[in-house]
């Protein structure tokens, strides 16, 4: 796709040029039958700034940089797709990928909802359980 590029990416449900989906993810989540048409997030590369903090400003900066119509006055637009037809861009700015967004980069500027996330003793009971953290003296309090 046209759209895909080394600056830009953000595989996630978002709105699409035929309306809302949860199939412009990778596989597995993608349906079989229609899979990724060349619409791209913004909030999948801001979801993702804690993983891959360089690649994802890079790319950030290349959405704002470079598509002024993907902007509006609450940040970026759900989505847009150069591949389909004439270049398509979401009206919408939708709330919980706003949301998202501003959490993950919250996340990435100071730890703080991590930080707050893992203190949760079921979060914490949960992890333990799956085996992804060990039960301290702390922890077996709770």
């Amino acid at each position: 796709y046209k759209t895909f590029g080394e600056n830009s990416w953000g595989l996630t449900a978002c709105v699409g040029p035929k309306g809302y989906s949860g199939e412009f993810g990778a596989m597995p989540a993608m349906s079989k039958l229609q899979g990724n048409d060349g619409t791209i997030s913004p909030s999948g590369v801001a979801g993702s700034i804690v993983f891959t903090p360089e690649l994802s400003i890079k790319a950030l900066e290349y959405y704002y940089n470079s598509f002024p119509k993907l902007w509006c006055k609450y940040g970026f637009k759900d989505a847009y797709n150069l591949d389909y037809g004439k270049p398509w861009y979401a009206e919408e700015c939708i709330g919980i990928d706003k949301g998202t967004s501003m959490l993950m980069i919250e996340n990435y500027m100071t730890g703080l909802i991590w930080k707050y996330f893992m203190e949760n003793e079921y979060v914490k009971k949960g992890l333990q359980k799956l085996g992804i953290i060990q039960k301290t003296k702390e922890a077996a309090k709770v």
